[in-house]
């Protein structure tokens, strides 16, 4: 199997970043109120993801309705997956069937989902801070 045929499908939860919360005197109500907005709508996002010659793209398959909240999705997609790049295209290019690689990649996608809260955390309050201020 090629390592570029399989565009895995990557569909993480939306959730805040593990960061220390300020407290609520300390956040603008209108801020706040785009969070809950965004991680709703970014919980329907999907996309694929693959390389084309030597850079990783994403695609969105499904997409949240929001063209900013579909670019958080493939931003934090790109961002995790690219850390574990040269071990999924080992477990590609490596022995086995089709569906022993397809389970190994799914295994191994499924270790970056602390990485994907935290990127689309950070992505969630910066697009509440641009919105709830805007």
């Amino acid at each position: 199997m090629s390592w570029l045929a399989p565009l895995l499908l990557i569909a993480a939860q939306a959730t805040a970043a593990a960061a220390p919360a300020p407290t609520p005197r300390e956040i603008d109500p209108k801020v706040a109120a785009q969070v809950p907005i965004i991680a709703g709508k970014l919980e329907h996002w999907q996309g694929t993801w693959g390389v084309v010659g030597s850079k990783l793209a994403c695609r969105t398959t499904r997409s949240s309705g929001d063209e900013e909240i579909d670019a958080l999705g493939c931003a934090s997609t790109i961002a995790c997956v690219k850390t574990e790049l040269p071990a999924l295209k080992a477990i590609a290019d490596g022995a086995g069937t089709e569906a022993d690689k397809q389970r190994r990649m799914g295994e191994k996608l499924a270790t970056l989902q602390p990485c994907m809260r935290e990127h689309r955390g950070h992505g969630i309050a910066e697009l509440a801070v641009k919105r709830g201020r805007g």
